[in-house]
């Protein structure tokens, strides 16, 4: 009987070492390693493309569905609130150029007083929440995260809360293209 148990306890630990041993860390494109994908994907020039609105909203009355352009919308806007201002803040993020660079660093070419006022202008920027939020840390170390929407190697849509003056805060998605 203790030559049985001794048989069995011997094959079940073999079994064990043989499991552990065997087992490798997956290095493929659903590993580790795809996390240098969206760094690799951020990294670079990027121009802005649209400022829109993610979700159904009214303004002075009116309904504006989510994917509407605040860029557009911007003359509007200010008209409907009595705040030129407001519009030409808004126009003005259209020729933002958002330059991540791969040592870690980024730079905001361009308007970023409504849109993004923590991150600022510059400072460095990093991927965190497995690879699905861009955190930008200003120069004078505030952290300004942002989900990323969606990414391929030339679109990234970033997730936005901007606080309108005399309208409230309003969830917007900031569309980015890849320059070359």
């Amino acid at each position: 009987m203790k030559k049985k148990q001794f048989k069995s306890r011997y094959v079940l630990l073999m079994l064990l070492v043989f499991l552990f041993t065997s087992c490798k860390k997956d290095t493929s494109d659903n590993g580790p390693l795809a996390k240098n994908k969206n760094r690799e994907w951020v990294t670079g020039k990027w121009k802005a493309k649209d400022l829109v609105i993610s979700v159904d909203v009214k303004i002075a009355g009116q309904k504006i569905p989510a994917g509407t352009s605040m860029i557009a919308l911007a003359p509007l806007i200010g008209q409907a609130l009595g705040s030129p201002e407001i519009a030409a803040a808004i126009t003005c993020t259209s020729d933002n150029v958002y330059t991540f660079n791969a040592d870690g660093t980024y730079t905001i070419d361009g308007c970023t007083g409504l849109i993004l006022p923590v991150a600022g202008n510059s400072g460095k920027w990093d991927l965190t929440i497995y690879d699905a939020v861009l955190e930008l840390t200003s120069s004078d170390s505030k952290k300004d995260p942002h989900w990323m929407n969606s990414i391929t190697s030339n679109t990234l849509n970033l997730s936005l809360t901007v606080e309108f003056p005399g309208l409230g805060a309003a969830p917007l998605g900031l569309i980015l293209e890849k320059q070359p």
